[in-house]
C-alpha cells in the first residue's frame, strides 16, 4: 500500500480522469483516489514511478507522501 499527493483535482470528473490514467497499470490492484485530500491509496506490486508519470501526464502532478 503506497500513498501519493496528487494535485489539480478539482472535481468528480477529475478523479475519474485520474482512475482511468492508472487503468492497466501493472500490478495494480486497486486505487483509492480522495478528492478531498487530494492523495490516494495505491493496491498492490506496481512500479511506483509509472503511476507517478501517468497520473502527471493525464495533467494531476503526484508525488509520493511522506
Amino acid at each position: 500500500m503506497t500513498t501519493i499527493n496528487i494535485r489539480n483535482m478539482k472535481c468528480d470528473g477529475c478523479v475519474a480522469n485520474a482512475q482511468k490514467a492508472l487503468q492497466g497499470l501493472p500490478g495494480l490492484e486497486r486505487a483509492e483516489i480522495d478528492l478531498q485530500h487530494a492523495n490516494a491509496v495505491l493496491i498492490g506490486n506496481f512500479d511506483l514511478d509509472e503511476a507517478i508519470r501517468r497520473l502527471t501526464d493525464a495533467g494531476y502532478p503526484a508525488q509520493k507522501a511522506d
